[in-house]
């Protein structure tokens, strides 16, 4: 299911909801917010709907704290629904190990390539 972003006018009435006497404020943790996101409160991949009672204004340092825990919460849920739905992980390829020779030919060569002969500069063509 593709993100859904919240609509202009859910933006600017977020903004004005957080804005006083010109300043904006985080609305987790009260400090004047200087650069912020427009984030949903629950997040979008956990159901939360795209309207403005779903909609918070929150500073940077709030943002990336919160960021990453609704991440691990999402694949938390995505896991248990595949799991609840009997989805299975695809198997793992395994390859027949190298035989033993081989890999002892493959140490013993050289590591460096025998370097190439300098390249001349100019061409006289007369």
């Amino acid at each position: 299911m593709p993100r859904r972003e919240f609509t202009k006018a859910i933006k600017v009435a977020v903004v004005k909801r957080t804005t006083r006497d010109g300043v904006t404020y985080c609305e987790k943790c009260k400090a004047i917010a200087k650069r912020w996101q427009i984030d949903h409160v629950i997040a979008d991949a956990l159901g939360g709907e795209p309207v403005l009672s779903n909609a918070e204004l929150i500073c940077e340092p709030c943002y990336s704290v919160k960021n990453p825990q609704d991440t691990r919460l999402a694949a938390k849920v995505k896991r248990q629904e595949a799991k609840a739905l009997g989805v299975k992980k695809a198997p793992t390829l395994k390859t027949a190990p190298m035989p033993k020779a081989e890999l002892q030919r493959r140490a013993s060569r050289p590591l460096a390539k025998p370097s190439l002969p300098p390249r001349a500069m100019y061409r006289s063509e007369i």
